[in-house]
């Protein structure tokens, strides 16, 4: 009796709960994820039905610019579940701004086969995982001394040739700079990267203005 019931102790200890992960997509992807997962032994729920499940996995084009607010209202980051977003395509700049919009994971649909389960799980222990290409995303966007001034000028209403005369450089050597900037900070014009950098969410305050605590506005003389 000591022998079964010590045997049966044994057998509890080494068979942990069965994940459950909540699925929030659309056909065809939504059931090549449901597949993937439930070959890997891990319950799957679909939109929704899955109210225990602690994570949730959604589909979200991170290819196309969207702000940190609306990634979180599209992901349901604050349902308090862990969020892993399945992506077509995603830059480290994409992935960053997924991280701050509440996602613990990125995968990318042509590497689901192999990483979904992995980062599905990894996010059950408690940590963030992304692709090896994307491991720069928790980094913050690194800026030289130039990028910064054009960029503040920029945002502030100055165009390229007033810019150009107050930093007394060339116009194609200011369009250079706004240019690297813009691609560091993932914004694709002007327009867009005032959007970003003047959006508290997306954390590129201080990487373009430091520590100012005032945006007065910068007009060149």
């Amino acid at each position: 009796m000591t022998q079964v019931m010590a045997s049966a102790a044994r057998s509890v200890a080494v068979d942990p709960p069965r994940l459950a992960v909540d699925v929030r997509a659309t056909s065809p992807i939504g059931l090549r994820i449901g597949a993937v997962l439930t070959a890997a032994g891990i319950a799957v729920a679909q939109n929704g039905a899955g109210a225990a499940a602690g994570i949730v996995i959604v589909t979200e084009d991170l290819t196309r610019l969207i702000s940190v607010g609306q990634l979180r209202k599209l992901i349901g980051a604050d349902d308090g579940k862990c969020i892993v977003i399945v992506s077509p395509g995603c830059g480290p700049v994409a992935a960053r701004r997924a991280l701050r919009a509440g996602a613990s994971s990125v995968v990318l649909e042509a590497h689901l086969d192999d990483t979904l389960v992995p980062a599905v799980r990894a996010v059950a222990a408690g940590m963030s995982a992304l692709p090896l290409p994307l491991r720069t995303a928790e980094d913050r966007p690194s800026l030289s001394h130039r990028e910064r001034e054009v960029l503040r000028l920029a945002i502030a209403g100055n165009t390229n040739s007033e810019i150009a005369t107050g930093m007394f450089l060339a116009q194609s050597t200011v369009k250079s700079h706004l240019s690297s900037a813009y691609r560091k900070i993932g914004a694709g014009s002007r327009k867009e990267a005032t959007s970003l950098i003047l959006d508290p969410d997306e954390g590129l305050l201080d990487v373009v203005f430091g520590a100012r605590t005032e945006l007065a506005p910068e007009r060149c003389s």
